[in-house]
């Protein structure tokens, strides 16, 4: 089950899309694995950008399951997976 958050986060990458760790509701998440990215398509005409979706498993004190947005210069937790 997934659960929709769409919530903005901060986020730190090593190289240039690769998250190490997030930052979530004031808990810092840190990145133990990569599973999945993917875009997801836009009303590009209307002038939205494409998000860029990651999947991947990061915890604070247990490990779960995210997807994360890269839409613009932003960044969004997308849904979090049960």
């Amino acid at each position: 089950m997934a659960r929709l958050i769409d919530e903005p986060i901060v986020v730190h990458v090593s190289g240039e899309y690769s998250p190490a760790a997030f930052i979530w509701r004031k808990r810092v998440y840190r990145v133990t694995e990569i599973h999945d990215w993917w875009r997801e398509p836009a009303e590009w005409w209307n002038g939205e950008p494409v998000c860029l979706i990651i999947r991947l498993s990061a915890g604070a004190t247990a490990s779960g399951l995210y997807e994360l947005c890269k839409r613009g210069s932003g960044w969004y937790l997308h849904r979090v997976l049960d």
